[in-house]
């Protein structure tokens, strides 16, 4: 997908300083984004960088080096927060505030992170949520350092602005525009799906990379107003809803958590976003409890972060129109790898759409598919493991060398993917080869089966899943899927529900395993460790 021209572009070669304060100087004056969670407040390019340069102002004063945490979901103040760290020298890491104990210290402890940046109040409802959250001894308080900021210091920052991005950078002493590739951007820690949370370290050209790609593919138009509301603690919502509405000006509608699905659908009505980004699991909830004319503004629901169960595109597009698009992504390629388009031809790299698929990769991007026990290539509609290649694909694991040379191999991404491409460049993905067992030597789709039982039982429009499929170990054919339910079912209903579906007796559950809640994470996946322990009776 022209990966030879996209790596010979200019804007690559650029640190992410400043291709940030590049992109919100363009956009001076003209409103990108709306802090919904704050009474729906509207600020401009010049506001972001006033704030950011006065708590960069702050982070310097109080020695800030090294790497800061934030602890702060999608706001006006943690984007200035994020920006601020760029101009006060420092690497920002957006933690995650809903692990539990043991594994939120240890990602505290794995970045060496000794001060942390949040703000009232929202320190406050993370402390009461998670009592437990490792805390530095220094935590710096956005909100309020900004609230006492003289409103003429603001004013200068924001005449500096007027004059272009030069001026904001020579005042912190950043004159040096080229970047290094290596340079590390942020640090990412996985989603923890199948063991402790990895920190990934995505350098500033990989940022830049994934910003550029999605600009080019044209998956915002012009006119797109973009409803953000994924925590930035994940590749996913940091992309999206930090860095590209800076770098490209894309306007953009924030608001603290997907989960409040009442305000959601406000913001979508009363702001007349176009567009919204999410899972499958909270996309669920618009489809329950939001009217189609709450959604008639919508022109394009981008899913990633799960792979979108059988029948759920049409469940989407039934009520709200031709909008559903489906992605994929993952925090080792900063995310995003693909999305179904429409069709253009851009001559060094194409997009299109194709039922199934999640689109064609991103310019920029090579792909092939390895055989998961030789990692040898396969050829084109063959399935194996994907592996990916491109500006936007991580640097590695920090300090966790057996990791990295695990996910990368000669310069190539294995990511754990069971996929397939077509010979027109379209993407397939099956799922992640931790999601299939191997039964009797045929390797079997616990999502398939997952897909089927709530098809026919009715659990597809739930809110949040009823049940999953995960497997334990079996002497007689080597595994055996556990159905782990928290709805009312018995095995033998479940069998039959199967049986009619036409599923085949191989892919049956074994046992069953009664549980409060299917565990999630908190991107809306599935928490396939816990799910694991459960179905081993742990």
């Amino acid at each position: 997908m022209g990966f030879e021209v996209f790596e010979r572009r200019g804007e690559l070669k650029k640190t992410l300083v400043c291709a940030v304060f590049e992109g919100l100087c363009a956009n001076a004056g003209r409103r990108i984004l709306c802090d919904f969670s704050a009474g729906a407040k509207n600020f401009d390019g010049a506001d972001l960088i006033a704030a950011s340069a006065a708590l960069a102002e702050k982070f310097l004063e109080s020695g800030a080096a090294g790497r800061m945490g934030l602890a702060i979901p999608p706001s006006f103040v943690a984007c200035a927060a994020n920006y601020a760290c760029l101009l006060a020298g420092v690497v920002p890491v957006n933690l995650n505030f809903t692990l539990g104990p043991v594994a939120a210290k240890s990602c505290v402890e794995t970045a060496g992170i000794s001060r942390m940046v949040s703000a009232s109040p929202y320190r406050e409802k993370i402390s009461k949520a998670n009592p437990s959250f490792p805390w530095t001894d220094s935590v710096l308080d956005a909100a309020e350092i900004l609230a006492s900021v003289p409103r003429a210091r603001l004013d200068f920052w924001r005449e500096k602005a007027a004059r272009g991005p030069a001026e904001i950078l020579s005042a912190f002493g950043l004159k040096e525009l080229s970047g290094d590739p290596a340079k590390e951007g942020t640090l990412v820690f996985t989603s923890g799906s199948e063991g402790a949370p990895k920190a990934a370290v995505l350098t500033e050209r990989n940022i830049i990379a994934n910003c550029l790609q999605t600009k080019l593919c044209g998956l915002f138009e012009d006119g797109d107003v973009l409803l953000a509301n994924l925590p930035i603690f994940h590749s996913f919502g940091l992309l999206f809803e930090v860095w590209y509405m800076a770098i490209a000006g894309q306007p953009t509608v924030s608001l603290a958590s997907p989960l409040d699905i009442k305000s959601n659908i406000r913001a979508v009505r009363e702001t007349r976003a176009t567009a919204i980004i999410g899972s499958p699991t909270f996309f669920r909830a618009y489809i329950k409890h939001a009217d189609p004319s709450d959604m008639a503004s919508i022109r394009k629901a981008v899913a990633g972060a799960e792979k979108t169960p059988a029948g759920f595109h049409e469940l989407w597009n039934g009520k709200f129109g031709d909008t559903y698009r489906e992605g994929y992504g993952l925090t080792e390629a900063t995310p995003v790898v693909g999305v179904n388009l429409p069709e253009r031809d851009f001559g060094w790299y194409s997009t299109g759409s194709r039922k199934g698929s999640i689109g064609k990769l991103f310019p920029g991007m090579r792909a092939k598919i390895l055989d998961p026990s030789t990692l040898e290539p396969l050829p084109f509609g063959e399935r194996g493991l994907l592996a990916l290649s491109g500006a936007n694909v991580f640097a590695g694991y920090l300090d966790n060398p057996e990791a990295t040379s695990a996910a990368l191999k000669g310069g190539w991404l294995v990511t754990g993917d069971l996929s397939r491409l077509d010979g027109d460049g379209f993407l397939y993905i099956d799922g992640r080869l931790s999601r299939f067992s191997k039964i009797g030597g045929e390797m079997v789709p616990h999502a398939t089966v997952e897909a089927a039982l709530n098809s026919a039982l009715g659990y597809s429009g739930s809110d949040v899943p009823e049940l999953a499929i995960s497997s334990r170990l079996d002497e007689g054919k080597g595994e055996a899927l556990v159905l782990v339910a928290a709805a009312d079912i018995s095995l033998a209903d479940a069998k039959d529900a199967l049986r009619k579906a036409g599923i085949s007796n191989l892919w049956m559950p074994k046992h069953l395993v009664r549980a409060d809640a299917i565990p999630l994470l908190p991107s809306g996946k599935l928490d396939l460790k816990k799910l694991s322990e459960l179905a081993k009776g742990r």
